[in-house]
C-alpha cells in the first residue's frame, strides 16, 4: 500500500500542500482533482521522488521510502506529452525499462514483442514512434510502463494531448490494464469524466488540502 503522511511543501514562499495524508491500495486507482497549479503534479513528483516534501513522509508496504531515490522506488511515471524516446523504435521503447534494470536485451525485446502483440502493436514493433498516432503512442507508453511490473503506477494528465474521443476509448482501456497489472495507482487529471472512468475513489485538492470528491 502506498501512503502519503502529512505532506507539507511551499512554492514561492506560498503554502501548495498543507498536510495532505492519502492511501493507494494495490490494484486500486485513486485520482486527483484540481485546478492548475493546486499542487496535483508536484505531489506526484514527490510521490515518485522527484521532489522532497518540506515535512511528512512517503510510505509503502510500511516502510518510509522519502529519503530513498526515484530509480530505487519501483515506481513509473507517465507523462501527457508520452516522453518516448524518438531515436528507439517501438519494441526498444518498451524494452527500455527491463534493459535498464539489467536485463538481457534480447530477452527484453522478447518480452516487448509479447506484451505489444495483444495490444495490436505487434506490426509497429520496428516502427519510429513518431511515425505512430497520438493514441498509438500513448500505448506504447503505458506498456513501457508496465513491463517493468512497477509497485505504483503514477499518471500526469495522460490524455490531455488526443482529441475528445480518444480520451474517452483509451480511459476504457488503461483502467482495465491497470486494474489486470494489480498494482496501486495515482492519477492526476483536471477532468471530472476522467477521474470516473479510471478511478475508484477521488480526491480534489484544494487549497494544500484534499477534499472527497465523491
Amino acid at each position: 500500500m502506498l501512503e502519503l503522511r502529512d505532506i507539507h511543501k511551499h512554492w514561492n514562499g506560498q503554502p501548495l500542500l498543507r498536510g495532505v495524508s492519502l492511501g493507494v491500495a494495490a490494484g486500486e486507482t485513486v485520482a486527483l482533482l484540481g485546478a492548475s497549479g493546486s499542487g496535483k503534479s508536484t505531489l506526484l513528483k514527490i510521490v515518485a521522488g522527484l521532489e522532497a516534501p518540506e515535512s511528512g513522509q512517503v510510505w509503502f508496504d510500511h516502510t518510509d521510502i522519502t529519503a530513498l531515490p526515484p530509480e530505487r522506488r519501483g515506481f513509473a511515471l507517465m507523462f501527457q506529452d508520452f516522453a518516448l524516446f524518438p531515436h528507439l523504435n517501438v519494441r526498444d521503447n518498451v524494452a527500455f525499462g527491463l534493459i535498464e534494470q539489467g536485463h538481457r536485451r534480447a530477452q527484453a525485446r522478447e518480452q516487448a514483442e509479447a506484451l505489444l502483440a495483444p495490444w495490436g502493436l505487434a506490426a509497429h514493433a520496428r516502427a519510429r514512434v513518431w511515425t505512430l498516432s497520438g493514441g498509438e503512442q500513448q500505448r506504447v507508453a503505458l506498456a513501457r510502463a508496465l513491463i517493468t511490473r512497477p509497485r505504483v503506477l503514477l499518471l500526469d494528465e495522460p490524455f490531455s494531448a488526443l482529441d475528445a474521443a480518444l480520451r474517452e476509448q483509451l480511459r476504457a482501456e488503461f483502467a482495465e490494464r491497470i486494474g489486470a497489472a494489480g498494482m496501486a495507482a495515482v492519477l492526476v487529471t483536471h477532468d471530472e469524466t476522467e477521474a470516473r472512468g479510471m478511478a475508484q475513489r477521488a480526491w480534489t485538492l484544494r487549497g494544500g488540502r484534499l477534499e472527497s470528491a465523491w
